[in-house]
């Protein structure tokens, strides 16, 4: 509640003074400190400044100005325990901050072991003994200046939004980069509170800290915790506690002050400082000569130059191998599973619009896409793993040569990768990329990247039409669109132009992933799955069947298909797409499409319901299409569906990110023509081999 809020004659307790600089340092020393109560006395006659009692005398504030103090009922208010802590989570990349904020606030935002996975404050509440917390998970940033965008929101959330208690999450194993952050956050004079993570390993590798001897130095308490497992973090929040409740440090200083100075000189006195802080409380344990660590181990393999990009097509292919071969059994389960239910339904039901409607509209279309829920959690869980353990980073770092040369950074891998599991936080993603150029370009190839939502209609079509190389074949589909990227990358860099920045990117040590985190946020995209499955899956599924119900004929279904709306639809345009062997029904999925991917499939089960054969290898989906569509129609439709029209939230991304509707609207028709010339490509190859 804002003291603005305040009713005439009655009273609050102030919680909290927002603003900054000398307004909110003259509003503290008229009384308004939290703990003390105030009274709204009455408003001027045009409801605006209003006078308000505190400390027993009267003050009149502008109505903008009483917004700024946070105040709560006297019923509410525990002397000892008052009001809401605004927690902030600021770090360096990779130095756990996620992981602390998800084990506190129970949150399940995702880990990605490399920058730019946290590109906006995300929030989560939880209650510590008695308190109500708010922690703000800030995007990981090197320093408070300006020259990424995580930096400059960091700042900007800092100084506008000052929060009760900063947590800084420092990176045990990698003290003095990360304390580099730490000395300009201390400068601020905001309250504190160091979480020293990944304790466990300092602790491992035999190096010993001083943490009272630390926190004594730089003034602030130090707490070691390791977030991944929960270790140290009550102790952690019981510190943020007693510092949250602890006299004011002060009036909080404007980062520009700080940074403004931060030329080479100034950035060298403060590594001279942590140098000289380290020096008196950290040991490092010294290795024996020559001996390496797992990491140097790894790396020699991963990132050999023979070795890192066979390594890294196998593990695709055993990525989509097990997608398949895993999947297989669950999704034959599933799609048993869905065929009796409407068939018990369909018996239990009298025949009429609304059995329809559930059978063959509902039941049909949002079954064929529940069938692959597998796939998606098996894609879901290796993509993890990669993540999670450090290997993206390292595959951004053996691609950036290969990137450099079509005018991409070497960062721009890493969105691209994202893309494999949707286009929307890919293309958000691209804010880690410092140049202009390079982001741009990477926006607009994100969409050629195979998302998540086409995953089943690519399982769906090589389980149909090559049963015995599914693996190779959807191997093949997502190399197609990587390399037609690449190409589109080649001819958007000769028109775009900007300075080229230095690839800078941090190569964290590699890590086990907690099974209970992998789990998480397979587990989390599973439901994301489903929850799409529940909005748009099935009001699309409905729309569909509506389309292809009305208007009603007393013929067989195919003609009442052919005839009906959607029927019309399709014919309008087959024109269009008749080059590529499709039918009409393949039109209208394609149509669908536009808004979710998943629309594609499910559309073809409302518009092959009853169409199904007895095949006990297939689902009843595929065996539908095996029958009735040829191969080479089939080789054109995976490549249109690979490269075509992204999605709407994609359009709109792509807008929000490069800020021109003229970009997206770009983007979606050079992906249009592309995908028409490449599925014609295929198709008319795939004709001439068989």
């Amino acid at each position: 509640m804002k003291l603005s809020d305040l009713k005439t004659g009655n009273t609050g307790v102030v919680l909290k003074v927002g603003g900054h600089g000398n307004f909110r340092k003259r509003l503290i020393e008229m009384g308004f400190i939290p703990g003390k109560k105030v009274s709204a006395v009455m408003n001027a006659p045009l409801k605006d400044p209003i006078e308000y009692e505190i400390l027993g005398y009267k003050v009149s504030l502008r109505r903008a100005e009483a917004a700024l103090i946070d105040i709560s009922s006297e019923e509410d208010f525990n002397s000892e325990k008052a009001g809401t802590i605004r927690v902030a989570l600021v770090g360096n990349p990779n130095c756990g901050k996620t992981s602390l904020f998800n084990m506190a606030s129970g949150s399940h935002e995702h880990v990605g072991n490399y920058s730019g996975v946290t590109v906006d404050a995300k929030e989560g509440h939880f209650t510590w003994k008695g308190r109500r917390m708010i922690f703000v998970d800030l995007p990981g940033t090197y320093s408070l200046s300006a020259f990424s965008p995580e930096e400059k929101y960091v700042r900007e959330n800092l100084v506008e939004n000052i929060p009760d208690v900063v947590i800084n999450v420092v990176d045990a194993s990698n003290l003095e980069r990360n304390l580099y952050l730490t000395t300009q956050v201390k400068d601020m004079n905001l309250k504190v509170v160091m979480a020293l993570n990944m304790f466990d390993e300092l602790k491992k590798r035999g190096d010993r800290i001083d943490t009272k001897w630390l926190g004594r130095i730089l003034e602030m308490p130090v707490c070691p915790t390791v977030c991944r497992t929960g270790e140290g973090v009550p102790e952690l929040l019981d510190t943020v506690l007693e510092v949250a409740d602890s006299e004011t440090s002060g009036e909080p200083v404007s980062v520009d002050k700080i940074i403004s100075g931060d030329d080479s000189g100034e950035i060298e006195q403060r590594y001279q400082f942590i140098h000289d802080t380290l020096s008196k409380t950290y040991v490092r344990h010294i290795e024996p000569l020559g001996e390496k660590s797992w990491t140097e181990k790894i790396d020699s393999v991963v990132t050999n130059k023979w070795a890192a990009f066979p390594i890294f097509i196998l593990i695709l292919y055993v990525i989509f191998q097990a997608t398949f071969s895993l999947g297989e059994y669950p999704m034959n389960w599933i799609d048993w599973l869905v065929g009796k239910f409407g068939a018990f339904v369909g018996d239990f039901m009298k025949e009429g619009w609304l059995k329809d409607v559930i059978v063959d509209g509902i039941i049909a279309g949002v079954g064929s896409v529940l069938v692959f829920l597998p796939n998606i959690l098996i894609l879901y869980f290796f993509l993890s793993i990669m993540e999670d353990t450090g290997y993206m980073a390292r595959a951004a770092f053996i691609m950036d040569k290969l990137m450099h040369r079509i005018g991409l950074h070497g960062k721009s891998f890493i969105p691209m990768v994202m893309g494999f599991g949707c286009n929307v936080p890919a293309i958000m993603a691209t804010r880690a990329i410092e140049s202009r150029k390079s982001r741009l370009i990477t926006i607009a190839i994100i969409p050629f990247m195979s998302c998540a939502g086409r995953l089943p209609i690519f399982v769906l079509l090589a389980g149909a039409f090559f049963p015995h190389h599914s693996a190779l074949a959807l191997l093949a589909i997502y190399f197609i669109g990587v390399l037609l990227a690449i190409f589109s990358a080649l001819i958007l860099s000769r028109f775009i132009k900007d300075d080229d920045l230095p690839f800078v990117m941090e190569l964290p040590p590699y890590r086990v992933p907690t099974g209970k985190a992998t789990w998480r946020h397979t587990w989390e995209k599973g439901k994301q799955y489903l929850e799409k499955m529940a909005t748009t899956i099935l009001i699309g599924s409905v729309v569909i069947w509506c389309l292809g119900y009305f208007p009603r004929s007393h013929r067989d279904i195919e003609y009442q298909q052919e005839h009906s709306y959607i029927g019309q639809i399709g014919k309008a345009v087959s024109p269009a797409l008749e080059p590529l062997g499709f039918n009409w029904k393949m039109d209208i999925s394609l149509l669908s499409g536009v808004v979710a991917k998943e629309l594609v499939v499910s559309t073809l089960g409302v518009m092959y319901a009853g169409d199904e054969t007895d095949d006990p290898e297939n689902t009843q989906l595929q065996s539908a299409l095996s029958g009735s569509v040829s191969l080479p129609a089939a080789v054109a439709f995976m490549l249109f569906i690979l490269l075509y029209f992204p999605c709407i939230a994609t359009f709109v991304a792509i807008k929000n990110e490069t800020g021109k509707w003229g970009w997206a609207i770009a983007v979606c028709a050079y992906t249009m023509v592309v995908a028409w010339v490449c599925a014609f490509i295929g198709f008319h190859i795939t004709a001439l081999l068989i």
